[in-house]
């Protein structure tokens, strides 16, 4: 586990919470959330360990779930950098201190490691830290009514009710929601009490307080505003309430809310918050690509906002979404070696943006990014007493309760770069149950067929369902066409006019200066010619490339300002999925290339 510090910490000792110098300045304050690290590296190495015998994985996680059990106070309290460096200013500043936020994140490691291991010495912790939380926050006597800057406890209480069964964590979750915004600014009243008076963002757009979510409440918002990670967590704890609450009124904000972020918010990626300053959003159909924030942790948080709205309603709007940003915005984060990240990602480079071995200054993507994926296999299913919903095509196992008997089958898959797949059933209940699979949203021509005899199924939302007795050894093999694909941005996406991007399948393809030569603005190509389709293997593994018809423009002379046009001259231009870009020589790409005849 590569960690700055973070360990240590949980050792309450102060010296690891009192800045460090980067670059010929002193780094403070990043340990408020270290706390967040340790506890979403506990999550991916206790999904890791689900699935794999790892002795040597597995000491190591019960040594830190002991870190963190001695450093745990008697009422429950639980923040090594509270404790070290800020003892008085425990729930002081909610605003700032990310407090709650370390604690939502334990909390779902917490979680995660029951299922994933059987063992309760994490939960017991984190349950302890919840049910502090449930005495100190409310509307009760004595109680504060406030909530954290930055969403996160709200979803993760969620989950811990899931588990648990304890309607108290569902309760202050939904207070949680509920509060934020609410007027008077909680965040105004605590920063008198802290006596402090130093205005809180005053040039944020909308309202100081959009870059949380808390200009407002919840279930008045329309417009997706403020940082985009901590919009995605509250809209996911959002979602979670509605279901659990049956609330059709906070259905219907979470619906607004997307439809919003899909309308003028959203990069072609599934990446989002465009903007460095806010890391989030600022106006409408603000989406430059050079310039790009993009954060890897949106991308991810979008994908689980995604995730429990199919929940609601089973639509493959929704699956699709989590499909592009899972191979697009979401493993660019990754490089190939599995040891460097992108903090953000955009659409357009010259050749100086790449990708770094630990993000110091704020290393939130590294861990989230590995709970995300060695959790994946929890975001491919859905189940009911009737019914197995299969959203991603991924090579898998999984079981599931049908009409109270266990059913089990097996996926095989060439997704992404091929659109056939096959589930086979191991074990059936030997009752009739529906099989819904969904229809990518990008596929041409699709067929179905059940035991090698095609079958036409009814359709609703995106979603194919073939009802039936199923047997063991029953076969549903899928094939979706992949075409490749030409995007127009809408007009006010002023970087795009006159550009196109490339997709085949769910992948978003890029040129890169690699294979392409520099300059690749002078590049056009035509949408309309057919594109050659390449599986090959190469430094960047097995793939599928692009290659499409186009020209590059050369000068008829150096001079800065010519009465000669540029001669275009015709040219082949390679183009790979975005997801693989910067893996490597440096150099140039670009997303959005010049459209040309």
């Amino acid at each position: 586990m590569q960690h700055e510090g973070q360990l240590d910490a949980l050792r309450l000792n102060p010296r690891m919470h009192r800045g460090r110098q980067e670059s010929n300045s002193w780094y403070w304050g990043g340990s408020i959330f270290w706390d967040s690290d340790v506890a979403k590296w506990l999550e991916a190495a206790s999904a890791y360990l689900q699935h794999h015998t790892d002795n040597k994985m597995e000491a190591l996680v019960d040594g830190t779930i002991q870190l963190l059990a001695d450093a745990q106070q008697s009422d429950g309290y639980l923040n090594s950098h509270i404790l070290t460096w800020r003892p008085r200013h425990r729930f002081k500043n909610l605003r700032d201190l990310h407090e709650l936020y370390c604690a939502g994140h334990l909390i779902e490691a917490g979680v995660v490691h029951r299922r994933a291991t059987g063992k309760e010495t994490l939960l017991n912790i984190v349950t302890r830290l919840a049910d502090h939380l449930a005495t100190v926050f409310g509307r009760g006597p004595g109680q504060l009514p406030g909530y954290c800057g930055h969403p996160e406890i709200e979803l993760a209480l969620i989950r811990l009710y899931r588990l648990t069964g304890e309607e108290r964590y569902l309760n202050l979750s939904r207070f949680f929601v509920e509060q934020r915004g609410t007027k008077p600014h909680y965040f105004d009243h605590e920063a008198v009490e802290r006596m402090d008076s130093v205005p809180f963002r005053p040039n944020h757009p909308v309202s100081p307080y959009a870059y949380m979510q808390a200009h407002e409440p919840l279930r008045q918002q329309h417009e997706v505003v403020g940082h985009a990670v901590r919009a995605m967590y509250l809209y996911s704890a959002a979602a979670d309430l509605a279901y659990e609450l049956k609330d059709d009124e906070l259905v219907r904000v979470c619906k607004d809310l997307w439809q919003d972020l899909c309308r003028s918010k959203l990069y072609l990626t599934g990446g989002l918050g465009s903007s460095a300053e806010n890391e989030g959003f600022t106006k409408d159909y603000d989406l430059p690509n050079l310039e790009s924030y993009a954060e890897t942790c949106a991308a991810i948080g979008l994908l689980l906002w995604a995730h429990r709205m199919v929940h609601i309603d089973l639509d493959s709007r929704y699956t699709d979404m989590m499909e592009r940003c899972l191979y697009n915005g979401v493993l660019a984060g990754l490089g190939l070696d599995g040891k460097s990240f992108f903090y953000h990602n955009p659409l357009a480079s010259d050749g100086s943006h790449h990708r770094v071995a630990w993000p110091w200054w704020c290393p939130c993507c590294p861990a989230n990014l590995a709970r995300l994926i060695l959790s994946l296999s929890g975001y491919l299913y859905s189940s009911g007493p009737k019914a197995i919903a299969i959203h991603h095509y991924v090579s898998s196992e999984a079981q599931f309760t049908v009409d109270g008997q266990e059913a089990r089958l097996s996926a095989k898959s060439n997704f992404p770069f091929d659109g056939v797949a096959s589930i086979r059933f191991e074990q059936t209940p030997g009752t009739p149950f529906e099989v819904l699979l969904r229809i990518p949203g990008w596929a041409g021509s699709h067929h179905f067929a059940v035991n090698g005899k095609e079958v036409v199924p009814a359709t609703v939302a995106g979603y194919a369902a073939i009802a039936r007795i199923w047997s063991s050894g029953d076969e549903i093999r899928v094939r979706f066409e992949m075409p490749v694909q030409a995007h127009y941005s809408h007009y006010e996406v002023t970087g795009n006019r006159g550009r196109v991007a490339l997709s085949r399948g769910p992948l978003v393809y890029c040129a890169e200066e690699a294979d392409n030569g520099s300059n690749l603005d002078q590049i056009a190509i035509n949408p309309e010619a057919t594109a050659e389709v390449s599986q090959e293997d190469c430094e960047l593994g097995e793939i599928v490339s692009l290659l499409v018809t186009g020209s590059k423009e050369e000068q008829t002379d150096g001079s800065l300002y010519s009465l000669s046009a540029p001669v275009p001259k015709e040219c082949g231009i390679k183009m790979i999925p975005y997801y693989l870009w910067d893996n490597r020589a440096p150099g140039e790409m670009l997303v959005w290339l010049r459209r040309g005849r």
